[in-house]
């Protein structure tokens, strides 16, 4: 049940980057973008990405190996978050103070109200970024056939573990 929830996992890590790279790509900071899955949360791939370590650790059969991902790239990318502030901030100024203000840095708040709504934005569609987006989210899929591949190889007798995670 856990490598089936790390999969999951993983999956919703490649739509998700997908969906914010749609919305992103090509305009990183050239234009504040601050609909679709940024009007969520400021940092969607952040976000996604910090769910896609946390399946992998789920496909090891961990619990404690996926927390303990999931905190950590939460810390990491909540302190890349912050310093990015000061720079979108000088770019966008008051704009980006009125986003920061009502969009979540990174855990979504799923209710918004019509006032949230900051504007409409064009969906642009790179097509680089988002084969890319979706062939680095893809990589993470290796996990599930390496935890069969070990658990072949630990049922065959060829490998023995040497520490237990749970």
């Amino acid at each position: 049940m856990l490598e089936f929830a790390g999969t999951v996992l993983i999956l919703i890590c490649i739509g998700g980057r997908c969906w914010a790279s749609l919305y992103v790509g090509g305009r990183k900071n050239r234009e504040l973008v601050t609909t679709g899955p940024y009007a969520y949360t400021r940092n969607p791939l952040y976000l996604f990405s910090a769910l896609r370590l946390a399946g992998v650790g789920l496909t090891f059969g961990s619990l404690i190996l996926s927390a303990f991902l999931f905190v950590f790239t939460c810390l990491v990318f909540s302190y890349v978050a912050t310093r990015e502030v000061v720079a979108l901030d000088a770019m966008f100024g008051e704009a980006y103070r009125r986003y920061r203000g009502s969009v979540p840095a990174f855990f979504p708040r799923l209710r918004r109200d019509a006032v949230d709504v900051l504007g409409s934005s064009l969906v642009t569609f790179d097509s680089v970024a988002l084969k890319r987006t979706a062939i680095d989210g893809s990589y993470f899929l290796a996990a599930i056939l390496a935890v069969e591949l070990f658990g072949w190889l630990q049922s065959a007798g060829l490998v023995t573990p040497m520490f237990r995670l749970f």
